[in-house]
């Protein structure tokens, strides 16, 4: 979680420890640090300084649609994890991690947080889902009553 004795800025070593939390190797070359995880590469502040919160708020947006809303400023033990498997078998149905939240305009955007290009939108928060659930069986070649979605608020 961020933290940060100035309102207009946060400390570096919060947004880097905030990254290594959810996967990535950062590594530090002189004033800046290199976080990589998978094909995601990220440049930011080394520690020891000071990072905008403007910089902070637009950095937690670019890697929300991987890492989640709120990744950085929620507490460590309120985000979802970022180790869970594309897809769980139980018995004949697939469940699959799932995020929805609101989008521009006042639809509600939903997507795989392990498979970016699978997503749905939706006017309501349900019919969001249930067109990303559509998806999801589309993308899996499996009939949509085969997939089931878990949402970080249902967990």
């Amino acid at each position: 979680m961020i933290d940060s004795t100035r309102p207009d800025a946060v400390l570096a070593d919060a947004v880097l420890d905030a990254l290594r939390v959810r996967g990535f190797e950062c590594t530090e070359v002189g004033r800046h640090a290199v976080a990589t995880r998978d094909a995601t590469r990220v440049v930011v502040p080394a520690s020891g300084r000071t990072v905008p919160e403007l910089f902070a708020r637009r950095l937690e947006h670019a890697l929300r649609p991987l890492l989640g809303a709120g990744w950085l400023t929620r507490p460590t033990a309120e985000r979802p994890s970022a180790d869970s498997p594309t897809a769980t078998a139980v018995g004949d149905v697939l469940v699959l991690d799932a995020v929805v939240d609101p989008c521009e305009g006042g639809d509600w955007c939903a997507f795989l947080p392990a498979e970016l290009s699978v997503m749905g939108t939706g006017a309501e928060r349900d019919e969001a889902l249930r067109d990303l659930k559509a998806a999801a069986a589309l993308w899996l070649g499996v009939p949509v009553q085969r997939v089931v979605l878990m949402t970080p608020d249902v967990l």
